[in-house]
């Protein structure tokens, strides 16, 4: 059974779900969502750890969470601030469950706040996206172009909110409708009789800064608490198995395994719960 809650940080207000254990000492685990996502990423594969409190985050621009401001880019450094803000309010330190982007701003987080991670766990992430120098002035050229036309953008309308389900499953990533119906639900709301997404519409501009390969391996490189590594053999990374294995070789310390299912293999009730065994045997283990 899951409830609601949220983290006033001063400079943003965070919603969230979360999955409490009937163990009061049970561990917690921290959960941040892909790209577009929200914390109803989570919704089947948390009932699946039961012996964890489980906090699922609407990152910033997504789900129920507040927007950055007009202006304001969505960066992951900034992503990862906001969590580490969350991090420092908690007693102990937390498990980090990351799936694609999540898991990029977790590997971060893991870096740069080591005293507040007991461990990470990626799901079909395996770090940042990355540019090289010659790239960075175009990609910064259209990502500001798109901020300076100062015009309120939106996502496309629907009549209902099962055409909304129905778009999403054939999005960036194809989802069967079971998984994409939470994702609905909680990122979309009626304006004027028609359905859209909660999202910013920021968060569809292109990135104006990504680091480049050098600097991504420095941050796996000081990443000390062990590591699982889940990758979707029909994922995102299913033809990148160089990059997979390179970054792979850059952490100190990681379990990397490779799984049947789609880049939501966590989400998809078919695949959900052997992606749970494998947290909770990682968990367990360490």
């Amino acid at each position: 059974m899951s409830n609601e809650t949220a983290f006033n940080l001063g400079h943003t207000k965070l919603a969230a779900k979360q999955w409490l254990s009937s163990d009061p000492d049970a561990l917690p685990a921290l959960m941040l969502h892909g790209w577009l996502d929200n914390a109803a990423s989570f919704s089947h594969l948390a009932p699946y750890l039961p012996n964890y409190h489980l906090t699922a985050l609407d990152l910033s621009g997504h789900g129920l969470s507040e927007h950055r401001p007009d202006g304001c880019f969505y960066h992951l450094w900034d992503y990862a601030l906001d969590v580490i803000s969350v991090l420092k309010a908690a007693p102990q330190p937390s498990w980090l469950i990351g799936h694609s982007m999540g898991g990029a701003v977790a590997m971060l987080v893991a870096a740069l706040a080591p005293d507040k991670v007991r461990g990470l766990i990626v799901l079909d992430s395996m770090g940042p996206a990355t540019a090289t120098a010659d790239q960075r002035v175009t990609t910064m050229q259209r990502a500001m172009q798109k901020m300076l036309k100062k015009r309120s953008g939106r996502f496309s309308r629907y009549p209902s909110q099962e055409d909304l389900i129905h778009a999403r499953m054939h999005g960036f990533t194809e989802l069967s409708y079971a998984a994409a119906k939470p994702l609905v639900e909680r990122g979309s709301t009626v304006i004027n009789g028609e359905w859209v997404w909660r999202a910013d519409y920021k968060l569809s501009f292109p990135s104006p800064f990504r680091m480049d390969e050098a600097s991504v391996e420095a941050f796996i490189q000081s990443i000390k608490c062990p590591t699982l590594a889940l990758v979707a053999n029909q994922g995102i990374f299913s033809q990148q198995q160089k990059l997979i294995e390179k970054r792979a070789k850059t952490f100190p310390w990681i379990k990397l395994k490779r799984l049947s299912g789609n880049h939501h293999f966590h989400l998809e009730p078919d695949t959900a719960a052997y992606i749970a065994e494998e947290i909770h045997r990682f968990i367990d283990q360490n």
